[in-house]
C-alpha cells in the first residue's frame, strides 16, 4: 500500500470526535489535515516507523492511529478522560495494525512513564481554561521521550516561554509549520460556529539522553 499525507488525512478523518466535550479539558478535535501534518512530519523525519510512539492527551486517538498506520512499533494512548479513552480504544482495537496500550493518567501532575527511547506526538490543551497546561504537557513529554512533536497556540510571549523551557530542559526546538487551528462550537454557550487560532507545530529534541527534572 502506498502511503501519502493525503491518505493519512483520510484515515484520521474517520476517527470520531468527543461524545460530550469537557470545557475544563479544552477538548477540541484535532482537524484531520493538521493531525496528518504533524504525524507525517514525524514519519518523514524517521521518528515514527519502527518507533515507540506516545500520544499524550490522546483524546479519541487521532494521532495514535495515524502513528500506528505509518508503521510505529508500539503506540501508547494516554489521557485523563475515561470517556475519550473509551472512544480511542474502540478506534484502535478496530483499526490499529500495531500493538497499543490505553493509559488513564493525569499527565500534568503525575506522568506515569519513565524516560525511554521513544517519540511523543500530541495536541495538548492550549492553556486557555487552565493556564500553563500546554507547557506542563511539554515538560511531561520531555520526561517521557527524547523527541516531541506538538501543537501550541501562538499566544503573546510563547516563543520566550519555549526558549526558557529549552534552556531548562537542555533541549532545542524547530518550527515545522504555522497553522490556523479551528476551534469549532461544541458547547451551548458558544456563539460562533468556529474560531480560528494561530498555532504552531514544533519538533523538540533533548540534547542529552537524560530526563527533565
Amino acid at each position: 500500500m502506498k502511503v501519502s499525507k493525503k491518505w493519512l488525512e483520510m484515515v484520521v478523518s474517520g476517527v470520531p470526535g468527543f461524545k460530550a466535550p469537557k470545557e475544563r479539558l479544552e477538548q477540541y478535535v484535532t482537524p484531520a489535515d493538521i493531525a496528518a501534518d504533524l504525524v507525517w512530519s514525524a514519519f518523514m523525519a524517521g521518528d515514527v516507523e519502527g518507533r515507540v510512539v506516545h500520544d499524550l492527551g490522546c483524546g479519541t486517538g487521532r494521532l495514535a492511529l495515524a502513528s500506528s498506520m505509518l508503521g510505529s512499533k508500539y503506540v501508547v494512548c494516554s489521557d485523563v478522560d475515561e470517556d475519550a479513552l473509551s472512544v480511542a480504544n474502540e478506534v484502535l482495537v478496530k483499526s490499529s495494525p500495531t500493538p497499543y496500550d490505553i493509559v488513564l493518567a493525569d499527565l500534568r501532575n503525575a506522568p506515569p512513564f519513565r524516560s525511554s527511547e521513544c517519540v511523543v506526538v500530541m495536541n495538548p490543551p492550549f492553556g486557555v481554561k487552565s493556564r500553563g497546561a500546554d507547557i506542563d504537557f511539554l515538560k511531561a513529554a520531555l520526561t517521557t521521550c527524547g523527541v516531541v512533536y506538538s501543537i501550541h497556540k501562538l499566544s503573546e510571549g510563547f516563543y520566550e516561554v519555549i526558549e526558557d523551557l529549552m534552556r531548562e530542559a537542555n533541549s532545542s526546538y524547530e518550527v515545522l509549520k504555522i497553522v490556523k487551528f479551528p476551534l469549532r462550537a461544541s458547547l451551548s454557550k458558544h456563539k460562533r460556529k468556529v474560531v480560528f487560532v494561530d498555532s504552531v507545530i514544533i519538533r523538540v529534541a533533548r540534547n542529552i539522553k537524560t530526563p527533565l527534572t
